[in-house]
């Protein structure tokens, strides 16, 4: 079943759409769509030889700025257009050492300071038949990932699921590429980053959008002279 569209997305060049979502990773039949990101940055990959499977090479840290695609054309990475900002965050507090099994990718969004947290996707594209990662095994899965954690007000406090879209790069070295503990590799990366969220939220956000307009318009001053 495909995803409801909100009428606050409308179609953006070059960015997916609810459409876009193959059905394997397509969240609940009552999430809607109401923003997509595009990101750009970086996967930090350290060199574990004495671990097994995909630990092999473990993600150390996620990072990339986040730009709008509403009303924008590519690219998207204007300088100066930055809207936030994702990285991987050890908000399990029973797992505080160093490289913790368990980080969580975090979005935070500058201009209200919200952020939401996902954990371990819930479906995901790399064992689609007859592919491996989309296809060729160097870009990264599409995947459907759950909010777990989220700030208590503001835009992304609104989100349930997020999902990553159209990866380019930014895959898990080759395992014979890792011989030394402690080699650290960086895959540059980009992808789209969508939010779903519910019909609660969808009402939120359109109060809250009044709001916030009334609050920039009140508190903007005029240029000095």
């Amino acid at each position: 079943m495909r995803m409801r569209v909100s009428p606050v997305l409308p179609n953006v060049h070059g960015a997916p759409t609810a459409q876009d979502v193959k059905d394997r990773i397509a969240p609940p039949a009552n999430a809607t769509l109401y923003d997509v990101w595009y990101a750009k940055g970086n996967r930090i990959y350290q060199c574990n030889p004495e671990k097994t499977g995909f630990q092999f090479w473990y993600n150390v840290q996620t990072h990339a700025f986040l730009y709008p695609t509403q009303g924008e054309e590519e690219p998207f990475e204007k300088p100066g257009r930055e809207i936030g900002q994702l990285m991987a965050a050890p908000l399990n507090p029973d797992q505080q050492m160093a490289s913790p099994i368990d980080t969580y990718p975090t979005i935070y969004y500058y201009p209200d300071g919200s952020w939401v947290g996902t954990t371990k996707p819930l479906a995901t594209t790399t064992k689609e038949e007859g592919r491996a990662e989309r296809g060729d095994a160097n870009n990264l899965d599409d995947h459907l990932e759950p909010v777990v954690y989220r700030s208590t007000d503001g835009y992304l406090s609104h989100a349930t699921y997020v999902i990553r879209l159209k990866s380019i790069d930014g895959s898990v070295p080759p395992k014979e590429a890792c011989t030394t503990k402690g080699l650290v590799i960086n895959k540059p990366f980009t992808a789209f980053f969508m939010f779903y969220t519910d019909d609660e939220g969808l009402q939120q956000l359109s109060e809250e959008k009044i709001k916030w307009n009334n609050m920039v318009r009140d508190y903007a001053r005029p240029p000095k002279v």
